[in-house]
């Protein structure tokens, strides 16, 4: 592909802690005409198929401490060179990838690529961390950190190794091995929202921060609020958040008002912090 072509292909990509319904939501995207929408490198969620982008998982811990780090894997496989492949391939002039690791990835991914738009969706902590929190049994969306003393399996292993966890010499670190997991998970939504917050005060309009809850009680100001940002078709997504959204093996965690004290209390910091940072447009 020439110089010229790559300059035409448009990326934009969604960022979020994940539980966010994001596969119901690029399955959506990529329904529309001349747009290839990937979720996590697949293309409309088909991890049966190869991948349309190439795969990211280790990058993630490491560019959550290194800015350096990010801008490799950017790099490396988030390239204009490497966009326009993928475009190619699918037959699109347009990419959206959407993933959780775009979260860690957004200052590279802004400053890498101009034109480029971060829709960032922030799910509220309580029920975040409820959904991402499996205490015994296989996860089959290892999204969140896990009980410590629960047996995992490699494939829980291995996407655990990308998960950003507390960099050394940070009180969280100190304090990491007598956490509980749903502790830790505050944690992981905390930060992972502020790097969504950060992301939009350093590229303003070129990032748009939307409630998930918007997402699960008023879709359509959800999907028109899309279409807008993203300068596409109006579109409509059939499908209720509660059931797009589902995990198959139910929560394992209870409503805030039954965790530990010191759990609250970390959950409801959080959840300040982040409401009175964040500038929602959605």
């Amino acid at each position: 592909m020439t110089a010229c072509a790559q300059s035409q292909i448009q990326f934009d990509f969604v960022a979020s802690t994940g539980r966010t319904a994001t596969t119901f939501i690029a399955s959506a995207l990529n329904g529309l005409q001349g747009i290839a929408a990937c979720h996590e490198g697949y293309l409309d969620g088909d991890k049966a198929a190869e991948p349309l982008l190439p795969l990211i998982n280790l990058e993630n811990a490491q560019a959550f401490t290194s800015p350096g780090a990010a801008q490799e894997a950017v790099s490396a496989k988030r390239s204009r060179e490497v966009l326009a492949g993928a475009a190619e391939a699918a037959g699109a002039a347009r990419l959206i990838d959407v993933a959780y690791y775009n979260a860690t990835l957004a200052h590279a991914l802004l400053g890498a690529h101009p034109s480029a738009r971060m829709l960032g969706l922030i799910r509220d902590c309580a029920s975040f961390v409820r959904s991402a929190t499996t205490l015994e049994g296989e996860d089959p969306l290892p999204v969140g950190w896990p009980d410590p003393a629960k047996a995992m399996t490699e494939r829980e292993v291995f996407i655990e190794m990308g998960r950003i966890r507390p960099a050394r010499g940070t009180d969280a670190k100190s304090a990491w091995k007598g956490w509980s997991a749903v502790r830790r998970n505050v944690w992981l939504w905390q930060e992972t929202n502020l790097l969504l917050c950060a992301a939009k005060e350093a590229f303003g309009d070129r990032v748009s921060l939307v409630r998930f809850e918007t997402f699960a009680r008023q879709p359509d100001a959800f999907w028109a609020h899309t279409a807008r940002f993203f300068n596409l078709p109006s579109l409509q997504a059939e499908g209720r958040a509660d059931r797009v959204n589902k995990k198959p093996a139910g929560y394992q965690v209870g409503p805030l008002d039954t965790w530990a004290e010191a759990e609250q209390t970390a959950a409801q910091t959080s959840q300040t912090l982040i409401d009175e940072r964040a500038s929602y447009d959605c």
